[in-house]
C-alpha cells in the first residue's frame, strides 16, 4: 500500500506544479496519450524482463497485491506517473531558472 500512497503523492505534486506554473507537455492530444504507452511500453519489457530472469523480484510487502503478467499494478503505475514527474520538474526548474 505503501508504494500507491508515494504514487499518488508524486501524482499530486506534478497536478500542482502542472497547474500552478501552466506547464503544458504536449502540444497535442495525441502526443499526450502516445507518449506515456511509450514509457510504459519500454517499461514493461525492462521490469519483466528483470523479473523473469531473476534480476530483482517485487515482494508483498508494501504492494496491494494486484498484478499483472510479472508485475505488481504498482509498477505499471509508476511507469506512467514517474517520467510526468519528472519531465514536468524539469520544465518548472527550467522555467524558474530562465526567470
Amino acid at each position: 500500500m505503501e508504494y500507491l500512497i508515494i504514487l499518488t503523492v508524486l501524482l499530486s505534486i506534478t497536478l500542482f506544479l502542472e497547474w500552478r506554473y501552466k506547464i503544458h507537455l504536449y502540444d497535442t492530444l495525441g502526443e499526450r496519450l502516445l507518449t506515456p504507452q511509450v514509457f510504459l511500453l519500454f517499461g514493461v519489457a525492462w521490469d519483466s524482463w528483470a523479473v523473469h530472469r531473476g534480476t530483482w523480484t517485487f515482494s508483498g510487502k508494501g504492494l496491494i497485491g494486484w498484478t499483472i503478467a510479472y508485475l505488481p499494478i504498482e509498477e505499471y503505475l509508476f511507469m506512467l506517473i514517474l517520467p510526468y514527474f519528472v519531465l514536468t520538474a524539469y520544465m518548472v526548474i527550467k522555467g524558474l531558472r530562465n526567470k
